[in-house]
């Protein structure tokens, strides 16, 4: 643009803008893992992450100063959306190998100077210990003999440290014991004059919270002179001129070299040559041929051993014999049994000092005729092909070169097709079991029930023996109705007074019988009603049932029975044909008991007791022996009949139901002013 008046030229301003890029190293660097220890053998990943890098660094993973590289380790790496930050995962499987070693994540950023940041994790890897077991450094493996001590070494690695140590031999689990000579701590194992027993393999086992971990076996080898083998054959029946072999086995560490053999008898002892024997074919024997020629040839064989360890203390001794017949079988027993087949089983005896065999014969019982004829090297026969449920014969014998023993006899039986139950249901099998226990426990529940019904018969015929004479007393009360009479003293039956007086003899002193009163006879207001329902029936001013209305509100239970048997005795509408009235029993009150001892003066039987009679025929209630007690006479005015309440509570319109009256007696104790109630 030009200026006319000034003659400038301008030109337009241009704007210029740039993008700067800064460089920066990483910031910080972290693995992201815990401070949990790993396990050995497990995959574990392993985070690391680094900030603020630009351009994002690089994460690389060293172990140990040895870089961790794909595709022998598995490792991955992701950036933010800003860049700011990268995060590198590595996957890794330690080994207890790894515990202890460094394991570093560097983050590089190569464009700036010092562009390195690193993080390092202690790797802290449990595993299973690790254990290995000797013999003490000073001991030789192959010279240890009876009596010598010996200790083993057991060197543990683990991590964590195990928590229990235990010692085996040959598989089984050691316990100290100072005794016998056996020491064991947690890394160590001693014994003390080992014997040949102890001889075996030995391991330790050590554990911690990864596991149980087991050492190598040690083989304890200990050397012992030979001994004899046991279950050796030891009697050998052998005839003149006929050639044995005679077997001597012994056991030893280490195998015998030589043997040696000699004959005993009652008169010489001989040293057999070497031509005689041999061991050749088996390390651990000899085997000796002998022939018998005279009878000083038969006695006793001796054999004995010899290896690095010395010579046998105690021979093998063998006893020759003459041969003979094998000894009878015993103990013979059928142990199954079908409807076609036997098996018949024995023990052997004495073979007679030569090889011997079994047989068994099978005869029908009924026809004697030979059914099965068996041999067999041991006692043991099984049978088949038999017809069922058939009676058998057997015979067993044993038997050798020189002849057979005697006979054993077995009787036996084939099962019937019918017996014979070889499947049986589930059901049927548990009913078979089940039957007998519950045949068992219905006749044990059965003898309980009879014996409980028996003891209560008993005691139910004892009781009625025993209170017969009270058959009608209270129990014909019910329980609710029974009346608590307030008396001077307890009520007895007339009858029984004899029976309870204390006294032998009754003293004339004071013995007046005090008979209870018409106060002292719990009634309506005191009162006594005659038998007819009249008052005036009797010497004696009876007041009226009848009183005040404040008398009425304080009438007991007691005396309403009394008022209403009374208005059913004077009602003149009551039916009389059939009622059954009882008679109230007075009793005279006698002055002394010299009238009743001595047999006096005896009152009518008007004066000792009434008896109320209605209709036309008269019921006796009661009878007494005026011959056997008669009281004194005694006026009819004193003596004041005595009301029981239990004619009260009988209703009158059942007949037939008797009772005895409550008679309340005191008595006087013979030379003592205390009077006894009885």
């Amino acid at each position: 643009m030009e200026n006319a008046e000034s003659g400038y030229t301008t030109r337009p301003m241009l704007a210029i803008g740039a993008r700067m890029h800064i460089q920066t190293r990483p910031i910080s660097t972290e693995i992201l893992s815990s401070n949990q220890p790993f396990s050995a053998d497990r995959k574990y990943p392993i985070p690391c992450q680094t900030f603020g890098s630009r351009p994002p660094a690089k994460i690389i993973w060293i172990l140990d100063g040895k870089e961790l590289k794909p595709p022998k380790f598995n490792i991955s790496a992701t950036n933010s959306d800003d860049n700011n930050s990268t995060t590198s995962t590595l996957t890794i499987v330690p080994s207890r190998q790894d515990n202890g070693r460094t394991l570093t994540c560097q983050a590089i950023n190569l464009k700036v100077k010092k562009g390195i940041e690193e993080a390092s994790l202690q790797l802290n890897v449990y595993y299973v210990p690790i254990l290995h077991l000797s013999l003490g450094s000073n001991l030789n493996p192959d010279d240890i003999e009876e009596g010598d001590d010996v200790y083993f070494e057991c060197k543990v690695n683990s991590n964590p440290q195990a928590y229990k140590v235990v010692w085996k031999h040959n598989n089984l689990v050691m316990q100290a014991n100072q005794k016998a000579g056996i020491i064991i701590s947690s890394r160590a194992l001693a014994l003390q004059g080992v014997t040949r027993s102890q001889a075996g393999n030995y391991s330790c086992v050590a554990s911690n919270v990864e596991g149980d971990g087991d050492s190598n076996i040690v083989q304890l080898k200990i050397m012992y002179k030979p001994i004899c083998r046991r279950n050796q054959k030891q009697i050998y029946g052998v005839a003149r001129h006929e050639n044995t072999k005679i077997l001597c086995e012994v056991e030893s560490y280490p195998p015998p070299d030589s043997f040696s053999w000699s004959f005993n008898n009652s008169a010489e002892s001989i040293e057999f040559p070497q031509t005689r024997y041999n061991s050749e074919n088996y390390l651990y024997s000899s085997t000796l041929t002998y022939s018998p020629i005279t009878e000083l040839d038969y006695g006793t064989v001796m054999c004995w051993a010899n290896n690095l360890a010395g010579r046998q203390h105690e021979p093998c001794i063998f006893h020759v014999i003459g041969a003979g017949k094998p000894d009878p079988l015993h103990n013979c027993s059928i142990v199954n049994r079908t409807n076609d087949s036997l098996e018949v089983e024995c023990t052997e005896g004495f073979d007679g000092g030569q090889p011997q065999y079994f047989r068994l014969e099978v005869y029908d019982r009924k026809t004697g005729l030979i059914q099965a004829n068996v041999s067999a090297k041991f006692p043991l026969f099984i049978v088949s092909g038999l017809d069922p449920g058939t009676e058998l014969k057997m015979v067993i014998y044993a038997a050798n070169s020189k002849g057979r023993s005697d006979p054993v006899l077995l009787e036996g039986f084939t099962l019937k097709v019918a017996e014979k139950q070889t499947v049986l249901s589930l059901g049927t099998r548990d009913q078979i079991e089940i039957a007998p226990m519950l045949g068992l426990m219905v006749g044990i529940v059965t003898a309980l029930l009879l014996i409980t019904v028996i003891v209560l018969a008993t005691l139910k015929i004892c009781q009625s023996r025993r209170c017969g004479s009270r058959a009608f007393r209270d129990r014909f009360f019910p329980p609710k109705r029974k009346v608590v009479m307030q008396q001077r003293c307890d009520s007895i039956d007339l009858f029984e007074k004899d029976d309870r007086n204390p006294d032998v003899v009754p003293s004339n002193k004071d013995s007046d019988y005090q008979l209870g009163s018409a106060a002292q006879t719990p009634g309506l207001n005191n009162s006594v009603i005659s038998v007819s329902g009249n008052p005036n029936d009797f010497a004696t001013t009876v007041s009226s049932p009848v009183s005040s209305p404040s008398t009425i509100n304080n009438i007991t239970p007691l005396a309403e029975a009394y008022m209403a048997r009374n208005r059913n005795f004077t009602s003149p509408n009551t039916s009389t044909s059939n009622e059954v009235v009882y008679a109230e029993l007075q009793l005279a009150r006698p002055k002394s008991l010299d009238a009743i001892k001595n047999g006096g003066q005896q009152l009518s039987a008007a004066q000792q007791y009434a008896t109320l009679r209605k209709g036309d025929e008269s019921t006796i209630y009661t009878k007494i022996d005026h011959g056997r007690r008669p009281p004194p006479p005694v006026p009819i005015s004193r003596t004041s009949p005595i009301i029981s309440p239990v004619t009260a509570m009988f209703p009158t319109s059942k007949q037939g139901l008797y009772h005895r009256e409550v008679v309340t007696v005191r008595t006087p104790l013979m030379g003592c002013q205390q009077e006894s109630c009885v």
